[in-house]
């Protein structure tokens, strides 16, 4: 078994694949197609690009249905069945709130720009997702006015899903996909399982806390910190019912889930909800996580016995 392994600049972070095939070629050829269809996902995905599918289609809240490629209609179901999922705990429809928060652009440009001082307080509505209509035959989808969709860590996960089993379809005979930190994988890493690390947040160069090992009904693994991405005292997880950054007992939770979409709603769930319902729900749904108390000096609590520390 031949190792082929990429690296690039996408969705907000460091892309890496690692691919595991039958022939060196085969393995570097499935590496450099992994990596295309990131990028391909992203330009269709992200809100950050102006000439983005997604962005397109947030133009048109309003105006009627539109007809949109198969990607950005897997994108909207998920996000829709993630919604669901979560209570609305993660909600597509937080847009308009991040960018009042001021994160309307890629995070380099939030932090490094001086307008940042000057950044508007006021409440942005989160409107949910009750009023978006996917219509599956005719590939369409109708966002009602005022809508805006933002994947956040959904795309990251689902790209991640999307990528490792098309490249272990076409013939890897393992796959491993890390967005960022966030890692979905298909078969197996040579003749072993995947090893995942996880790290604290809340401790200035802490070592690994554990290596996660994967397998075929724990393939995804997912971090969410509201100690990362921070611009002006805020960061990136919106609670839904006030807009604003999470407030929640929670700093850190990292999810083992079947699928890196699963990993990063539960993840949000977590984070906005705290600990208590958080520790419920994730037991209720099978999901192994460690969740991270603001206080450092406090061990990460963990969620069924399947993950250790």
């Amino acid at each position: 078994m031949f190792l082929a392994e990429r690296r690039t600049k996408a969705m907000g972070s460091t892309a890496q694949v690692i691919v595991y095939a039958p022939t060196q070629p085969s393995a570097d050829d499935l590496a450099d197609l992994a990596l295309l269809r990131v990028n391909l996902l992203e330009q269709c995905w992200s809100r950050f690009r102006d000439d983005s599918e997604l962005n397109a289609l947030n133009a048109h809240a309003g105006q009627g249905p539109v007809e949109v490629s198969a990607d950005l209609e897997t994108l909207v179901s998920v996000m829709l069945e993630a919604a669901e999922w979560t209570q609305g705990a993660f909600d597509p429809t937080v847009l308009g709130a991040m960018t009042n928060l001021g994160y309307d652009a890629d995070f380099a440009t939030v932090v490094a720009r001086d307008a940042i001082d000057a950044l508007n307080d006021a409440l942005a509505p989160v409107h949910g997702t009750g009023g978006i209509v996917l219509d599956s035959h005719a590939h369409t989808v109708c966002l009602p006015s005022g809508v805006g969709l933002d994947p956040g860590a959904i795309g990251k996960g689902l790209a991640g899903d999307i990528v490792a089993s098309e490249i272990y379809g076409a013939g890897a005979q393992g796959v491993l996909v890390n967005l960022g930190g966030d890692i979905t994988t298909r078969g197996e890493a040579g003749r072993a399982p995947w090893v995942a690390q996880i790290a604290d947040d809340r401790r200035t160069g802490s070592p690994l806390l554990h290596e996660v090992q994967l397998s075929t009904g724990r393939r995804s693994v997912a971090t969410s910190s509201s100690l990362r991405r921070r611009w002006n005292g805020r960061h990136h997880v919106i609670d839904p019912v006030t807009g604003l950054p999470a407030q929640s007992d929670l700093a850190q939770v990292t999810v083992i889930a079947p699928t890196g979409w699963q990993a990063e709603a539960a993840t949000t769930f977590a984070l906005v909800r705290g600990r208590d319902e958080a520790g419920a729900w994730l037991a209720d749904h099978h999901l192994d996580a460690l969740l991270f108390p603001h206080d450092p000096t406090i061990e990460p609590i963990r969620v069924r016995e399947a993950l250790h520390v």
